[in-house]
């Protein structure tokens, strides 16, 4: 008796997982630094974005959240300087700014209501911003419709 079987390989099969990173069109980077010069992890951030945005061809939309009212910070000019200047840094002259000051709204749920306005593939957050309690990482799954990239300190 001779019994054959015959074995189809198989071409392995690209993933979403693994073709997700080429599909992020549009990223967002939320700020929720107080520093006006910023602190590393907003620094590494801004890096992190502008690389991600060069090897995909990507837009940023930078969004500055804060409680308080513009009026009530005295270094936010300085601040948004020092942000333009990073992203410049990083090769980008094209982008999206956008405030949210003293709206009262929880950073978490601004930065899900930018994401779902702008319809952004990626949010990537310094996990300083976590640490510092000015995100909420419990609310994350819950407000923000896209992957979010936590970046280590």
């Amino acid at each position: 008796m001779n019994s054959a079987t015959k074995v189809k390989s198989q071409e392995p099969e690209v993933t979403v997982a693994s073709d997700a990173f080429t599909q992020f069109k549009h990223l967002l980077l939320p700020i929720t630094d107080r520093n006006p010069y910023l602190s590393d992890g907003t620094k590494q951030a801004i890096s992190t974005v502008t690389a991600l945005a060069k090897k995909y061809g990507a837009d940023i939309t930078v969004v500055v959240i804060d409680e308080q009212l513009k009026e009530s910070l005295p270094e936010h000019e300085t601040q948004l300087s020092s942000i333009r200047w990073h992203i410049s840094e990083g090769g980008f002259k094209d982008y999206s700014l956008l405030e949210r000051l003293g709206e009262g709204s929880k950073p978490t749920a601004i930065i899900g209501e930018v994401a779902d306005d702008l319809n952004l593939d990626l949010v990537i957050i310094s996990m300083e911003a976590i640490h510092t309690k000015h995100i909420d990482a419990n609310l994350l799954a819950e407000f923000i419709p896209c992957p979010v990239m936590l970046l280590p300190l």
